[in-house]
């Protein structure tokens, strides 16, 4: 107890309304409700396709769908994949980031590369290693093994933005390693934590590549078929204001749930070394454990492109060779694309973020909520409803490049905004109110101050909107210029036709570039880790 009571005088826990003394211009307050309603746009379309035809339209929609099944399938989903991610992302980040595991940076990497791997590729070499993965179990190992990376990432730089002061005082107090986790750091980790699942259950919610290749009916699936079929656009808004109102329903649980104390560093500017734990006997376990988890995201989709590839006939694999002179090209787009949205949807998500934590009120929890919607659909609905405003409104930009961008940047908005925020959120206000009271503007206090200290929120921001534009489908598919591919597009093609030879060359490229990037983002963004013990 004394040990707790010690350690949290030192986190500084203190309601969220005293950690907003620092002001910034009534600017910052409007660009992020033009952010918000940028976000929100296609959402808005989505629920005027859907109530076009009136009320009693839409209720037979949903009737003739099952909506009682659809709901329970989808919901069934969420529920199992939510609780796993969470205690996958939690354990691997703090045994990555507070233990001296052999082989830790590896380890790092590893457990962000499930990220690189498209779902719609895991979806496919699941299915082809074992049928027994169709259906609800397959779901869920497959969105498990996709999205774990998100808790990862967030809780990880949490944890590099962590004082270590507390951690310390509670182990020079009696405190051992797991009553330390639970009364220090988990509570430090409860933003983090809360937002990366509060992403995975509403990517789960609106998942359609993961579920590409199994026989498992969810709203987003009826969705797709309702365009495959009839191409029914207000059928499938229809079957997509569900979501909505499940995404509603996400946001208000996890901000009861979340509450409203705010863990800020109190020497947030002095750089020490953490002490890391020795894992002693667990250390085999551990590498074990490490070792079938890569496995399981990681080895058996590279296998099996590997094993189509070099399973295919010789007729097969010499034309998935003459097919790869569209892999550069094919290559050069998805890196452009994807290095695009992650600069556009940081760009978004930071003044949505600093509000959030920088001021306190209804409107400033709105417009937080708010910027978490664009989440609420399937890609291909929010695809489809960003190119009905282009071609209606802005013809120049239908078919275009920066249509597609912007589409990944407001897409993925929600993944900048979490991680912002739980970095931000650790940043005391005294130094920002330091620097203004030397004369900075508020803008050369944000770009100077809490900016620098925010590099490895940043880092994870980057890591997951680009990985995840990188191996979009559904987006891709709507909004790509003609004439113009992506590996993920001709992946897809290849695969839809049962060319797999053909396919794999595209997904291993898919799978390398995603690796690198992220490598590159957490080493240049992540440098604060490296001041900690080896």
């Amino acid at each position: 107890m004394r040990a707790a009571a010690a350690s949290k005088r030192l986190i500084e826990v203190r309601p969220m309304a005293r950690l907003r003394r620092f002001r910034f211009s009534g600017g910052l307050g409007v660009t992020a409700a033009i952010v918000v309603m940028l976000v929100i746009m296609p959402v808005g379309v989505t629920l005027w396709q859907a109530f076009s035809g009136g009320l009693h339209t839409a209720l037979e929609v949903l009737e003739q769908n099952g909506l009682g099944t659809l709901s329970l399938h989808t919901l069934a989903v969420a529920l199992a994949v939510t609780p796993i991610c969470g205690v996958l992302g939690v354990a691997t980040a703090f045994l990555v980031e507070r233990t001296r595991l052999p082989g830790r940076k590896f380890w790092a990497l590893a457990s962000v590369a499930p990220l690189a791997v498209p779902a719609f590729v895991t979806s496919y070499a699941w299915v082809t290693l074992s049928s027994a993965m169709s259906g609800y179990a397959g779901a869920v190992v497959i969105t498990s093994a996709t999205y774990y990376p998100i808790v990862f990432l967030l809780c990880a730089a949490a944890l590099r933005g962590m004082d270590p002061a507390p951690e310390e005082c509670a182990r020079s107090l009696g405190c051992g390693p797991f009553r330390m986790f639970a009364r220090v750091v988990m509570p430090q980790l409860r933003p983090a934590l809360l937002g990366g699942m509060l992403l995975v259950a509403l990517d789960s919610l609106v998942e359609f590549d993961a579920f590409a290749a199994l026989k498992f009916q969810t709203f987003s699936t009826n969705v797709y078929a309702q365009y495959q079929v009839s191409f029914n656009s207000s059928g499938a808004a229809v079957l997509a204001t569900v979501s909505i109102v499940f995404c509603v329903l996400l946001l208000a649980g996890e901000k009861l749930l979340r509450g409203k104390a705010g863990y800020t560093r109190v020497s947030q500017g002095a750089s020490r070394a953490v002490a890391r734990y020795g894992l002693g006997k667990m250390a085999v376990p551990v590498l074990a454990g490490f070792g079938l988890l890569v496995l399981a995201t990681v080895g058996v989709p590279i296998g099996m492109l590997v094993r189509w590839f070099t399973e295919g006939s010789s007729q097969a694999i010499s034309v998935a060779a003459a097919g790869t002179h569209d892999l550069l090209p094919a290559t050069a787009t998805s890196v452009g694309l994807g290095a695009g949205a992650a600069v556009l949807g940081m760009a978004l998500a930071l003044p949505v973020a600093l509000l959030a934590t920088r001021r306190q009120g209804r409107l400033a929890t709105l417009i937080e909520r708010g910027s978490y919607l664009s989440y609420a659909l399937p890609d291909l609905v929010g695809a489809i409803a960003l190119a009905w405003v282009a071609s209606h409104y802005v013809p120049s930009l239908y078919e275009s490049v920066p249509l597609l961008v912007f589409a990944y940047a407001i897409l993925f908005v929600p993944f900048g905004v979490v991680s912002l925020r739980a970095t931000f959120a650790q940043v005391e206000p005294a130094v920002e109110e330091c620097a203004r009271s030397l004369g900075l503007s508020g803008f050369r206090t944000f770009w100077r101050v809490t900016l620098p200290i925010s590099r490895p929120g940043m880092g994870a921001a980057g890591v997951l909107v680009f990985a995840f534009a990188v191996g979009d489908l559904s987006t891709t598919l709507v909004l790509l210029p003609p004439g113009m591919h992506t590996l993920s597009t001709q992946f897809w093609s290849n695969s839809s036709t049962v060319a797999f030879a053909a396919a794999a060359p595209y997904a291993a490229v898919l799978v390398g570039i995603a690796l690198v990037a992220t490598y590159v983002l957490m080493s240049r963004f992540g440098k604060v880790r490296m001041l900690s013990a080896r």
